[in-house]
């Protein structure tokens, strides 16, 4: 495989054409991104709130990680993951362009080989992306383990613990074991 004219030159043509998709896909999930980062990021500010003015009783507790079950924190980490691939994404197929067009003007860079290589991984991905982003978004359910759990910030951790401790030592006056089956994260 080699960098040639048509080669370079289709590159130059499709890139910024699935550059322009999948722009215009982030710009259409942008506010649904920023929805579940505000969820994903209430519990921790529920958390911390709750642990400014001291220990919360058993009832404060109880009742933050009832309001906290609504939030959609279990998205977050598919959030994370579409938000890395789309800057990936861009990145690449921005760089492919340049690199297309510099090769045309006859700039000198690395070799035709590796040249056409990155434009063909750089395309490659950004068509995979635009295809199967939106596919992954309807067919994936969001239904993780939080992504509190998965980061593990500390009030958070704190509240659980807290929750759990009280509900053990008041659940009709009998001890329930920490791991037992009602007392596990979901």
């Amino acid at each position: 495989m080699e960098m040639t004219e048509a080669l370079a030159a289709t590159i130059a043509a499709v890139a910024p054409v699935v550059l322009l998709v999948a722009v215009v896909e982030i710009n259409n999930n942008r506010q649904h991104v920023k929805d579940i980062y505000e969820g994903v990021n209430r519990p921790f500010g529920v958390a911390r709130e709750l642990f400014r003015a001291g220990e919360p009783t058993a009832e404060e507790a109880a009742a933050a990680l009832r309001s906290l079950a609504q939030s959609p924190a279990r998205k977050g980490f598919w959030l994370l993951i579409y938000v890395v691939s789309a800057v990936f994404v861009t990145v690449m197929l921005f760089a492919a362009e340049l690199r297309s067009l510099a090769w045309l003007a006859n700039v000198p860079m690395g070799s035709s080989r590796d040249e056409a290589f990155f434009c063909l991984i750089a395309v490659g991905a950004g068509f995979a992306w635009v295809c199967f982003a939106p596919v992954l978004a309807l067919l994936v359910p969001i239904t993780g383990r939080s992504f509190a759990g998965m980061v593990g910030f500390r009030d958070y951790w704190r509240l659980l613990r807290l929750a759990r401790q009280h509900r053990s030592e008041s659940v009709d006056g009998q001890q329930v074991p920490p791991d037992s089956p009602d007392m596990r994260q979901e």
